[in-house]
């Protein structure tokens, strides 16, 4: 059997121009172009339209109220966005730093009627992470964006990934801590049978006799009350000991009544 597949022109167009189709459902395109004039209006509108015919999601602002809003609403909503500066030189650089002081995950494009230097320098200093001539095509405008939202996106799913791994556990068969830094410390037979049984309590949550009693098991120790006044000194040095490691322990003591491990840990 012989498939034919009809792929109309504009299709054809918009494979080409977007390498990155999935980004496209999760991204959007901020344009803000100062409604100064209905010519002003109109270069917007038509930059919109040839943004969109090469896959992109774009959203048109003409006054920095707008711009702000619909930059907050996009990014409360967790998509990837990028904002489009076509203002006069002075608006960029205002617009750019507050935008990079509200959102520093945003894109920041400035759209740049001058190649001086020293304007170029402010607008990076001001926040803005590429430049564009404000000539330029809606070709090469488009590309610039395309790479910019796919290296957003992959630096956002670099540090959930990073945020996901980021808790303590026990590896090595509990032989060693390991702080969310990456940190390792070695345990002696009591700290690990201590961290064990707090690390599996309920809310990482136990008495001082429960920890006591794990404690001496490790230890093959009979009497409960011989150990019961050295737990605090267990604790001290275990505490010493990821200080010099650099890793802080987050252990609270629970007045009268045990610990309790506040930090993120692995439930694996």
């Amino acid at each position: 059997m012989i498939v034919y597949v009809f792929t109309t022109r504009y299709e054809v167009r918009l494979m080409q121009s977007n390498p990155y189709p999935a980004l496209m459902s999760r991204s959007a395109v901020i344009l803000f172009v100062p409604a100064d004039t209905s010519n002003a209006r109109l270069a917007g509108r038509h930059r919109i339209a040839e943004l969109e015919s090469y896959g992109l999601a774009v959203s048109y602002c003409a006054d920095m109220p707008q711009l702000y809003r619909t930059t907050r609403q996009s990014m409360d909503a967790g998509a990837t966005t990028a904002a489009v500066l076509s203002g006069d030189h002075n608006q960029n650089c205002t617009v750019a730093a507050h935008l990079r002081a509200l959102h520093p995950l945003l894109g920041i494009v400035a759209l740049t009627q001058s190649e001086s230097e020293a304007m170029l320098l402010q607008c990076l200093h001001s926040g803005v992470d590429h430049f564009c001539p404000a000539r330029a095509s809606s070709q090469l405008l488009s590309a610039l964006l395309f790479r910019l939202l796919w290296r957003l996106d992959v630096s956002a799913a670099a540090r959930a990934a990073a945020g996901a791994s980021a808790v303590w556990s026990l590896p090595e068969q509990a032989w060693i801590l390991a702080s969310p830094e990456g940190k390792r410390i070695a345990l002696t037979t009591g700290e690990r049978a201590f961290l064990m049984a707090l690390l599996a309590a309920p809310n990482q949550r136990a008495a001082h006799a429960d920890l006591i009693s794990a404690v001496n098991e490790a230890y093959k120790q009979e009497s409960v009350s011989a150990l019961q006044s050295r737990l605090s000194v267990l604790v001290s040095r275990l505490r010493r000991k990821c200080a010099e490691h650099g890793a802080g322990l987050p252990l609270k003591s629970v007045h009268n009544w045990g610990y309790m491990f506040t930090g993120p840990v692995s439930t694996g």
